[in-house]
């Protein structure tokens, strides 16, 4: 199997039309789909011999094209779902007696298209659940470089709707301008005097506002690393009323 760096690569590669890229897929997975297959079918199978194995590998090029890597990070299991799944429609085309074990696996009822897509959504769900949580303590970590802390930036916040529209604009400003950010990163401060002059506060309100401004600009510029984080304060170019 490949690692998900040359699997991403390849599968981006092959939907594109590159059949170089989609043969090494299908030469990398052929063990896997001789495990499913003698799993699925109870029995052992051989290349060239055994139809099973051509319809798995039939599926293997199909999970190729149909794989969602935001929705599942294992594109091993989800060729084993495909290829399950092939082998039972076989089987019935067939009129063959489908096999205990891919009739029943592990002792579990056949799961319909209704409680799949339902089970998909669950794992999507608690993957989000996972990658907002590593979001928001990664952000922490970095606030406590600049000495700010989650409650502190409940307390700050600004409860007047203009005032926060000031301070996130005069963030927006700060994010845009790789200087004005180069000296936070430096100075872990405002650049008070540019900032002002960029966005037309004046240093008051600047200083008073400093760790909210720097707590928003951060998620702005790092908005590849706080997606999440960035859609739940609707910090987008839309404007800034999502944030609170």
């Amino acid at each position: 199997m490949l690692e998900r760096e040359a699997l991403e690569s390849n599968l981006a590669r092959a939907r594109s039309g590159d059949g170089e890229a989609r043969e090494e897929l299908l030469r990398a997975y052929k063990p896997h789909v001789l495990k499913i297959a003698e799993k699925s079918c109870g029995r052992g199978l051989e290349w060239g011999r055994d139809d099973e194995l051509s319809i798995g590998l039939i599926a293997l090029n199909e999970a190729v094209d149909r794989f969602n890597m935001e929705r599942s990070d294992s594109f091993a299991a989800f060729a084993g779902l495909v290829i399950k799944s092939r082998l039972k429609d076989y089987y019935r085309r067939e009129k063959k007696l489908i096999p205990q074990d891919l009739s029943l696996q592990d002792g579990e009822e056949e799961v319909t298209p209704a409680e799949l897509s339902k089970a998909w959504e669950l794992y999507r769900r608690e993957k989000e659940a996972l990658e907002r949580a590593s979001e928001i303590t990664e952000y922490g970590k970095l606030l406590a470089d600049y000495e700010i802390t989650f409650s502190e930036l409940v307390n700050i916040a600004p409860k007047r709707k203009q005032h926060r529209q000031e301070l996130i604009a005069a963030s927006r400003e700060m994010s845009r301008r790789r200087d004005l950010m180069a000296y936070l990163f430096r100075n872990r401060r405002l650049p008070l005097n540019e900032l002002g002059v960029a966005c037309g506060l004046g240093r008051k309100t600047l200083e008073r506002g400093r760790k909210y401004i720097i707590a928003v600009a951060l998620v702005l510029y790092h908005r590849e690393r706080f997606l999440y984080l960035n859609s739940y304060l609707s910090l987008d170019d839309s404007g800034p009323e999502g944030v609170r």
